[in-house]
């Protein structure tokens, strides 16, 4: 029985296919020891193609290769057919980047893969949308070119999931084997340390460790029609009991038939294109404990269907329960003054946490430009934190309606991007944007490093009265792509608040592959405010370096 090998998509030598393929040529059968930079490097055809182009048609052609469509579960064994040179040069470069550096910029439970798209399909998900289907995608090496449920962006559905390309990669026979290739296993623990220079403002500890566990079983019928996923997700933490958790990252069963897809079940979708926040992000719920960013989410029940053509794709979801959001508790860091009731949270709505909330999203690419539009309506997934009994505060759930606008246009070593909403509740109407753009220079000093520059403006009517930071401020990045064995990257990001000098806040995001098993991963931040009604200046003391080990088997 050959068994899946984790963390990169493992390839080996070139071999030549049958006399009946004599034009076509294979890569395998697998073995432990390559990695798909190794695989890309051998099946460029010439220094015209860009790895990048490689990887992703790779991919692309091969879905019947990966453990749930995971590019970085390969299974062991397999032979990959090598795409035409054509077909990798349908895909712009520019877009084979932007999805490349998704996959090594990925958080756990923040990206996930796209379904390959058709055969007829050129293009490539981009960062508009993404829902989290198949096998959890890891991001241990540079040969994880994934898309999604990306860095902090994330793909966009641009055809249909359920029948990607039939592939030719060779596979084992048997019905054992037969069986194995519809169903893919996958685990990963996570060792994390958090160290605070400082003493919490209520006294909390300045070290905080946890460990965390998910483990993830996708099943997929012969004709692919039929997808059953499960994830389970448990986290410990070492001083705060309201970071433990529990969760249902995915348990659902999707039906792909032609041109639409249903899902029934528990999954995760991302909405947006900005790299400093995502406005748009409205199905789930945040799991603000796990990251100060609001990247990484709550499982959502929910009931979807997508709808595909040469229209675009349209989107409807019915949400039958609400994911409270997680806050920390008595011990735990980057919380306000007072401590959170999270037991007892209020709604606006008489029916709580059982109140049917529903989504709306078209989606359509139109050459270099990709375009979304939403509506959602329901419980608000920022809650508002109000005075409650023993001088604690409260959580109140409010009914909103949201319209969303997301657009990207990538012109060469250009991408530019937007999001922007409309946001209606009891208590006021605000319109909040953000945009900006990203520019990379590719091969920086006749190397094989990238190097990327990233402006955003952060706009929010509410002004002062934002609860959040955002109102009006500038976000100023950089992003290091070493395109090495190691996948080494990083984020450097500044905030700068333009309407008072004294606030601003900063983060570090960077990782690399210690092994094909192993990755590391670095995070940082810092904030700073001096002026006491802005919501920095409740965590100032809250500047933390966290370490991550991410252990794949």
């Amino acid at each position: 029985m050959h068994r899946l090998i984790p963390g990169v998509a493992l390839i080996a030598t070139l071999v030549t296919a049958v006399p009946a393929q004599a034009e076509s040529v294979v890569l395998g059968p697998v073995q432990s020891t390559d990695t798909l930079w190794k695989l890309a490097t051998q099946a460029r055809p010439d220094e015209r193609v860009a790895m990048v182009q490689v990887v992703y048609a790779l991919w692309q052609a091969n879905p019947d290769a990966f453990s749930g469509q995971n590019i970085n579960m390969l299974r062991a064994g397999a032979q990959l057919n090598v795409p035409q040179r054509s077909e990798m040069l349908a895909t712009p470069v520019a877009r084979a980047r932007q999805w490349y550096y998704q996959a090594i910029a990925a958080k756990p439970g923040r990206l996930a893969k796209e379904p390959a798209p058709v055969a007829k399909q050129n293009t490539i998900p981009t960062s508009m949308a993404t829902v989290k289907t198949g096998a959890a995608v890891h991001q241990p090496g540079p040969a994880t070119p994934v898309a999604a449920a990306a860095t902090p962006t994330t793909p966009l559905h641009t055809a249909p999931p359920g029948k990607p390309a039939t592939s030719k990669a060779t596979m084992p026979e048997t019905a054992d084997e037969s069986w194995l290739q519809q169903f893919s296993r996958d685990y990963t623990l996570t060792l994390q340390q958090r160290y605070y220079p400082q003493q919490g403002e209520q006294g909390q500890a300045k070290s905080h460790s946890s460990v965390a566990f998910s483990a993830e079983w996708v099943w997929q019928s012969d004709d692919r029609n039929h997808q059953l996923a499960f994830e389970p997700y448990l986290r410990f933490d070492q001083r705060d009991s309201e970071r433990n958790l529990v969760d249902l990252r995915q348990a659902y069963w999707q039906y792909a038939g032609d041109g639409f897809d249903v899902k029934a079940g528990v999954d995760i979708v991302f909405w947006g294109v900005t790299e400093s926040q995502h406005l748009v992000d409205v199905i789930n719920q945040t799991d603000l404990v796990a990251h100060i960013d609001g990247e990484t989410k709550l499982g959502q029940p929910m009931l979807n269907w997508n709808l595909y053509g040469a229209g675009g794709t349209l989107s409807m979801y019915l949400l039958p329960y609400f994911r409270e959001r997680t806050l920390a508790g008595a011990e735990g860091r980057l919380r306000p003054p007072l401590l959170v009731d999270t037991d007892q949270p209020l709604y606006e709505s008489a029916e709580q946490e059982n109140n049917p909330d529903f989504a709306l999203r078209w989606s359509r690419q139109f050459d270099a430009l990709d375009l979304a539009l939403s509506y959602f309506e329901g419980n608000s997934r920022e809650p508002i934190l109000v005075p409650g009994q023993n001088n604690e505060l409260q959580p109140l759930y409010l009914q909103m309606q949201q319209l969303g606008l997301e657009a990207q246009l990538i012109s060469g070593s250009w991408i530019w991007k937007l999001e922007s909403i409309y946001r209606k509740t009891r208590q006021q109407d605000f319109v909040a944007a953000t945009a900006g753009f990203e520019y990379t220079q590719v091969g920086l000093f006749d190397s094989d490093w990238d190097l990327g520059w990233i402006a955003e403006y952060q706009y929010d009517s509410r002004d002062e009265q934002a609860p959040l930071p955002g109102q009006n401020d500038m976000f100023i990045g950089t992003r290091f792509v070493a395109n090495d064995a190691a996948g080494s990257e990083i984020l450097l990001g500044l905030i700068q608040d333009l309407d008072n000098s004294d606030s601003r806040s900063g983060k570090i995001e960077a990782s690399m592959r210690l092994s094909n098993n192993l990755r590391l991963r670095l995070d940082a931040w810092f904030f700073q405010s001096d002026t006491n009604w802005e919501p920095l200046y409740y965590i100032r003391r809250d500047d933390y370096l966290q370490l991550s080990l991410d252990y794949y088997f």
